[in-house]
């Protein structure tokens, strides 16, 4: 399950827009993953492994495709899979990949998909961050 935060700025305080009262919680943030070669393609069944399990949510931060490192970005609570799905801006196919959850420290990627086919050139993961509500 994904979770999107639409924020409000108001003043000094940022609020959420569920509830404007309630001031967005402060979250730390870390690199728990860093791919070391964006430029090459990612297939199926590829384990990513975080660094730790000390974080609530994760943003996962994806090139468009090994030629093109425009970014996709999605992030997923603590405890879940995730979809990353983007519509490409020049002839409007539709990317996506979902990476399974193994554990809180490891992912696998299944293949991504360029509309209804197999692809391992786009969606490439690049780097995942974890965050941490303080």
């Amino acid at each position: 399950m994904s979770s999107v935060h639409n924020i409000l700025k108001k003043g000094d305080k940022i609020l959420t827009f569920d509830n404007p009262n309630k001031e967005y919680e402060k979250r730390k943030r870390k690199v728990l993953w860093t791919n070391s070669n964006p430029s090459q393609e990612m297939g199926e069944n590829v384990i990513i492994n975080l660094s730790t399990d000390d974080y609530d949510e994760l943003e996962w931060i994806c090139a468009y495709s090994t030629s093109n490192s425009n970014n996709i970005s999605e992030s997923c609570l603590k405890g879940n899979s995730l979809l990353i799905s983007a519509v490409s801006y020049t002839d409007g196919v539709s990317l996506r990949r979902i990476i399974n959850r193994v554990s809180d420290t490891q992912y696998k990627t299944q293949i991504a998909k360029r509309n209804l086919d197999d692809t391992s050139i786009h969606v490439i993961p690049i780097k995942v961050i974890g965050m941490k509500n303080s």
